[in-house]
């Protein structure tokens, strides 16, 4: 089946996403939030619920860590 190259955009970006928030990077959400959504339109592509639905809850955990991060960062000023 051919994906396009989106599988590996989505391996690409959350690899970096990863390596990112471990260097404290806030970047590194978004890049998430993009291997995420990748990952759900691959999960399309294979009619998978399960990669569909465990993307959409990762994308909200990037999400939520991208304004948790953001919080943080008005607080300090």
């Amino acid at each position: 089946m051919q994906y396009y190259g989106i599988d590996w955009l989505a391996t690409v970006c959350g690899l970096t996403g990863v390596y990112l928030i471990g260097s404290r990077k806030k970047i590194g959400f978004l890049i998430m939030m993009v291997a995420s959504l990748s990952w759900m339109t691959v999960g399309f592509f294979v009619e998978s619920v399960a990669l569909i639905v465990g993307s959409v809850v990762f994308f909200c955990l990037h999400v939520r860590g991208w304004f948790n991060w953001r919080r943080k960062e008005l607080e300090l000023q």
